[in-house]
Order: structure tokens, then sequence, then C-alpha cells
């Protein structure tokens, strides 16, 4: 069997001819109007497109501006930091680019993948951080071998860097990256993910000046990625410098006086209100994070016993022991329960509303008036005071003179302590107060609590009799060489009468330069005025009290406030060292050399 051909006849042939013909002419209409709606109606739109296959913008960190002390000696500047970015559109096999990251940052897979899948709502061309302070040797490699690591980028950033160490390290605070909840609530274009913020001290209160502003640079790549030509930049600008009013040579000076103990020094220009030194122990590095720190590294920090994190000149929060006489003292005067004549005799002990109250002195001081009770810090002379006087008086004047309430210092995160009144009571716990409980107010015990910037915001206060200053660290801040910003010096007048602070201050002469219980600080021509305080971990009523004490942990924290000269004062300085015991044996002698060093004495 066979098929036969059909014979193809000419009208069947032009037949053929005329179909092709307009195939091949709709055909080539429809490519026509193609190419003309691309390359002449739509020419702009295709253009761009292709442009931005082959241009991309690359966001500039803006280097953080510097902070210096008060002379210009550096507590924090720049450094440059060579970092590790994955571009995801360059990515041909994601599990294989997983484990080159793990391998060139140091990182679990697991922890690359996680890192990578925060920046899921970012565009696939945008530089996502891997690693930070990347060692030499990895930038050389990676570099070396560009097309075959497409993916990855090396950026080269200013990082945080704090030459003095751990010295004012809670004055400067730390940064950290910015998260994901407060990029939200940021403003479109503030920060980006991997940005580091200010998280406290300078480095927080002063973010908005310091952070600077970022630049830009717009390049265009080839098809392999190879930067052919920059095509516009944007420079980033530093931050402002914050120029502090702490004294670095002050602050390192006391920073060594404190080494081994636990605790918190501050000392204050009175002229105008600026802090000189402002010492919290135990310290931490500022510059630790500002690496990339492993969660081992944030948990050993964070949850150490002796919470090197927390400043303890403003966060720390402590009976103040016999410093608050100051107040009981200005108060009794004022409202004229006493005057400085007014006797009691301190036999060691007195019952209280059926309840046996010591002195500190079991034998007694036997008849004290005003200026040798402060100068002996006779329990027994302040809890007849406190007799006189009821809690809500006392609350008032406390608060009058800056305790129970924010220092108002530029500084974030502080405590505010803690006054109790008989409302705070009533409020807190549903009970009335008693009249026994303003008994242990009186010396400065109970539910009373301060930190150590209100006591020397107080004994400030005392010292310009009755002109409270605004504490504050910052002189000035300065962009491109002019100044900005500067701290005018702010007082307040306290409504108490400059005499009874003159009485006060006398009481307050005699603890340092007669017998009293600051005598230690005593440096002649100076003529300190000062207060001990020694503030009770355990109550001496407990029975273990003796063998309990012979513990550190267990030791009382010892407070000294002290002002110099005693007349036309120019500084005023507060020490606590916490479970130190005998306030008048390490805290007071601790404060006299302070006052030599500056003083030169």
């Amino acid at each position: 069997m066979y098929l036969s051909k059909r014979k193809l006849t000419p009208e069947f042939v032009k037949k053929a001819a005329v179909a092709s013909t307009v195939f091949l002419a709709v055909a080539f209409s429809v490519l026509f109007i193609a190419f003309w709606s691309i390359q002449i109606v739509n020419n702009d739109k295709y253009k761009q497109l292709a442009i931005r296959n082959i241009m991309r913008t690359v966001e500039l960190p803006a280097p953080r501006g510097l902070v210096v002390d008060r002379s210009g000696a550096v507590i924090a500047e720049n450094k440059i930091n060579f970092t590790l970015y994955l571009v995801r559109e360059n990515v041909v096999d994601m599990e294989k680019t997983l484990a080159r990251a793990s391998f060139f940052s140091g990182k679990p897979v697991g922890q690359v993948r996680t890192l990578i899948d925060k920046y899921r709502q970012h565009a696939q061309f945008y530089r996502i951080p891997l690693k930070k302070n990347l060692p030499q040797g990895t930038v050389i490699f990676i570099q070396s071998r560009q097309d075959e690591f497409p993916e990855f980028e090396i950026g080269m950033e200013p990082s945080r860097t704090c030459p003095q160490a751990e010295l004012a390290s809670h004055v400067l605070g730390h940064l950290s990256e910015v998260s994901e909840e407060e990029l939200a609530e940021q403003p479109s274009g503030s920060y980006r993910m991997g940005d580091a913020v200010g998280r406290s001290g300078v480095e927080k209160q002063y973010e908005p000046f310091l952070k600077g502003a970022k630049g830009s640079l717009t390049v265009i790549k080839n098809s392999v990625e190879q930067v052919q030509e920059i095509s516009g930049e944007i420079k980033p600008q530093i931050g402002d410098t914050v120029v502090l009013t702490i004294d670095l040579r002050l602050q390192k000076y006391i920073e060594e006086l404190m080494e081994g103990q636990s605790g918190a020094v501050g000392v204050v220009d009175l002229e105008t209100g600026g802090i000189l030194a402002q010492v919290s122990r135990p310290a931490f590095d500022p510059e630790v994070f500002a690496k990339e720190m492993e969660r081992q590294e944030w948990l050993a920090i964070s949850n150490d016993p002796r919470k090197p994190l927390q400043d303890k000149f403003l966060q720390g929060i402590y009976s103040p022991g016999s410093v608050f006489k100051i107040v009981m003292a200005l108060a009794g005067l004022q409202e004229s329960v006493i005057t400085p004549e007014t006797t009691v005799h301190c036999s060691g002990s007195q019952v209280f509303y059926d309840r046996v109250f010591h002195c500190w002195n079991p034998g007694g001081h036997g008849t004290m008036d005003l200026f040798s009770a402060l100068e002996n810090s006779c329990n027994i002379y302040f809890y007849n005071l406190g007799r006189k006087l009821d809690i809500d008086t006392i609350a008032r004047y406390a608060r009058l003179l800056g305790l129970g309430e924010l220092s108002g210092i530029d500084l974030p995160n502080e405590s505010s302590g803690l006054v109790p009144s008989s409302a705070w009571k009533l409020g807190t716990f549903n009970q009335r107060w008693f009249p026994g409980e303003t008994i242990s107010v009186a010396i400065g015990h109970g539910s009373l609590n301060v930190t150590p910037a209100q006591l020397l915001k107080l004994i400030a206060t005392v010292a310009l009799r009755g002109r409270m200053p605004r504490l504050h660290v910052l002189q000035r801040i300065e962009r491109q060489g002019r100044t900005v910003r500067e701290f005018a010096p702010e007082f307040t007048r306290v409504p108490i009468a400059r005499e009874n602070f003159e009485r006060v201050v006398e009481g307050l002469f005699r603890v340092v330069n007669g017998e009293g219980t600051g005598r230690a600080a005593r440096v002649e021509e100076l003529d300190i005025c000062g207060k001990t305080g020694t503030s009770q971990i355990i109550a001496k009523e407990n029975p273990q009290y003796k063998r309990l004490t012979q513990e550190k942990r267990f030791m009382p924290h010892s407070w000294f406030v002290s002002f110099a000269p005693r007349n036309a004062p120019r500084l005023a300085v507060v020490v606590l060292i916490e479970n130190g015991g005998d306030a008048g044996a390490i805290a007071a002698p601790m404060a006299g050399r302070i006052y030599r060093n500056y003083f030169g004495k």
C-alpha cells in the first residue's frame, strides 16, 4: 500500500503564499508595536527599570559624635570597623550561602538564618549585616575572592571605642542594636535594622545630638556585580561633640580610691551644679557593647550579683541613716519645735510608745543641744524631735530638700526613692500610720529610701544656705566648632530661713572639726562640714546581729555627705560604701582625700 501525492494546483500555491504573507505581516506588526511600545511609548519606564537593575544605593552610616570631659579629654570616639554583609539578590544557593556565612561569621547556621529572617520585609538588594568587627584575615580572604562570593560584601563602618575603658562608664552609658519595636515607633528613615542606639547614660540622654546624619552612595554595577561608576554621593555627617562637666583627672583619682569597693561617689561644683565626678562601682567597659555580644556574655554581665550595669549614684536605693538628721534639724528649727539651745539627755536608750529605742552609743551622750547632737549623731535627741514632728511634716521637708523625687539631673533611668507619709501608707497598704514608725524615720530608717544623687543635692542645698542647684553633666554641645547648646546654671530657693541653715552648718562643721563622727575627713584650712550616716542591713535588735555583721554582706552601708569650705563653699561630696561598716572610719576619710586631691592640700 502507498499514499498517493496530491497534485498542487496553481490556485492552492497562490492561496498558500497569500496566507504566509498575511501571517508574516501580522507577526511583524505585533513585533513592531511591541518594540514601539518599549522603545518609544514606554521608553522612560523601561529605562528606569533597566537602570534599577544596575544601580544600587548604599546607605553610609554616620560616625557618632565625640564625648569629652570639661578639658577636652576624650571619653568616647570612633574607630573603623569591618562588617560582613549579605545581599540576598546575589544568592544562587541559599543553603550553601548559609554555610559560608556561618564559617565567615563564626555563628551557627540556625543563628544566621534567624538573623536573615529579621530582614524579610526589606528589599532583596538590602545589605544585611552578619558580623561586625570582622577579623582582617577574613576581610582579605573575602575581598580577594569576590567572584566566588558575590553574595557577600565588606563594609567599613565607624564603631564606638572608649579609650578610657571603664573610667566614667556609667556617665557615658552604652549602646545596643535598635529593636524591631523601636523601629516601628521611630519616624521613617531615622533608624534602620542593625543601627546602634544609646541605652544608658549620656549615650542615651543625648542620642539625638550624637547619632549624626547618614549619607548614601549610588553606584552602577555590571552583570557580575562589579562597581563601574559612582553616580551620586551624600556624605554622612558626624554627630555633635558633647562636652561634659566631668573632670577626668578627678574621676580617675576617685575610681582608684574605690578600687575593690562597691558603692558610689558624687562631686558637684557648687557654683554651677555641674557634676565633676560621678563614680559607681563596680563598673563595666562600654566598648564591650559596641561589639557583637554573645548571649552568654550578656547573661554574665546582667546576672552579676555585684550589678556592674547599675549606676548606684542614680539608681541605688538605700536608707540614708543619720544623714537624714540634717532634714530633721531643719524641719524642727523651721517649725519652731526646737531652738539651738533645746536639750535632751541621752542615757543610751529611751522608751517611746512602749518600745525601747537605742542610741548608737550604748553608754549615752549625756545632755545634748542641737549642735552637739549633730556633732555626735545622737539618736536619742532626734527620736525626741521625731516625736514632736508628725510624719507628714517630716515628709514635706524631706521633699522640699530633694528627697523622694528625681533629682532632675540630665541622665536617664534615675530612681526616685521613697519618702513615706500617712497617705502613702494608706494608699499602699490600706493601713494608718503609727507614731512609733515616725521614731525610726527620724534617724533615717524605716520605709525611707534615697539615692546618692539626692543626698548630694541635699548637702549642696545646705552648703548654699537654701539655694538648690540643678545637677547636670552637660557643659555644652558643639557642632562643627560652634556651640549649639549650653547648660546654664539653675538654682531654686528652698523656703527655709537662712539662719536655720546657718545653725545646721555650725553643727556639721563640728562633726568634722570638733570631736564628731566625721573628724577623719578633716583637712587643715579647708573647714569641711559634713555628716556621717550608717544604714543598717540588720536591725540591732536581731539576736544574731553581732554574729551576722561579721560577714561583709551584712555590714551596714556607710555614708558621708559634706561640703567645703564652710563659707563661700565650692565643692560638695557624697560618699556611699556598700557594706562598709563604720561611716566615720571609711566614708569620711575617703571624702577627706578627695578634698585634698581637688584643692591640692
